[in-house]
């Protein structure tokens, strides 16, 4: 909630004015700005309609609004939740079924690449193809400096032809030296780059015309799977440009956020609030359990707590989370 939207609340609260006009006054704003907080404070159930003055809005209880909020947060947070294991089932089942099909050639626009020569093939044919724009979730901060270097004649060939690049790194990408390298190389020579918390998979898109797909964990060898279904191809668009409209900008500094939280410490104690083990989280965010670990100790002492029930009570009451 801004500071605007939360003047307006206290002044309903405390002082029992309800016209817009007074309002304004009161806080030495203008009417069109107050109207505009009163919509904010209704969508997020902090006013109710006034019983003594009819036509009127009047503030609900904090007590009663903070736990209002909490459970928006949370049904919001399973939904996101759901939304991605859903994707994840719809990939893994996708994969064994054509991975059970014994064949590798193209059948109904899907390609099962089985191996790290195929893949490079296909993926260098498909960046010499792209004319207008590269999209790409990178989830794990593991490039080697030989695939960066074989990668980026194909880069500098697309950049020159006018492809547009946008790329989403994990926000660990500021560990891992390499990766964070490139992607700077990359948004220097106008690609637009940005972090998110987690990501779902390994990914790329190329144009409308084909999607590809990192292939089951735990494999004898990599392997991908190359979609150029147009159906599909679009979902994994609509997929993408949902990560991206929540990703944040490359080095975008920590105050950004409430308490001064990095997306990836706000990410953390989301998840730690869902019951996650410490592997599990470590493992969305792309880090080690260790650096998992340390941040949780370093938030609990941020927040005065002695236990993770106590953090989890301190962060939801300054509305980290």
């Amino acid at each position: 909630m801004d500071q605007q939207t939360l003047g307006v609340y206290r002044a309903i609260l405390f002082h029992k004015e309800h016209d817009p006009v007074q309002l304004a006054k009161l806080l030495d704003s203008t009417p069109e700005e107050v109207e505009a907080a009163l919509g904010r404070l209704s969508k997020l159930s902090l006013l109710a309609p006034s019983r003594d003055s009819p036509g009127r809005l009047r503030a609900v209880n904090p007590a009663l609004g903070l736990k209002v909020l909490l459970q928006r947060e949370q049904d919001e947070l399973a939904w996101r939740q759901q939304q991605i294991e859903q994707n994840r089932s719809a990939l893994a089942a996708l994969a064994a079924e054509y991975t059970a099909s014994g064949g590798t050639e193209s059948l109904g626009g899907t390609e099962h690449l089985d191996n790290v020569d195929d893949i490079r093939i296909r993926l260098e044919a498909l960046a010499e193809s792209c004319v207008v724009e590269s999209l790409a979730f990178h989830p794990v901060n593991a490039l080697t400096e030989e695939s960066i270097e074989a990668g980026r004649p194909l880069n500098e060939r697309a950049l020159a032809r006018g492809v547009r690049f946008r790329s989403i790194y994990l926000d660990s990408v500021a560990n891992d030296r390499v990766t964070r390298a490139h992607a700077q190389w990359m948004a220097e020579r106008r690609s637009e780059i940005r972090t998110s918390p987690t990501l779902p998979m390994r990914l790329l898109i190329v144009d409308t015309t084909a999607a590809v797909v990192a292939g089951l964990p735990g494999q004898a060898q990599p392997s991908a799977l190359l979609f150029s279904n147009p159906p599909v191809v679009h979902a994994m668009r609509a997929l993408f440009e949902a990560y991206w409209e929540h990703a944040s900008p490359l080095n975008t500094p920590a105050d950004s956020h409430p308490g001064g939280l990095t997306a990836q410490e706000r990410k953390l104690l989301q998840l730690l609030a869902t019951g996650l083990t410490d592997e599990a989280v470590a493992r969305a965010l792309g880090i080690g359990v260790r650096t998992e670990r340390r941040i949780v100790a370093e938030l609990m002492d941020r927040l005065g707590a002695s236990s993770r029930f106590e953090a989890g009570v301190q962060a939801t009451r300054r509305e980290w989370i």
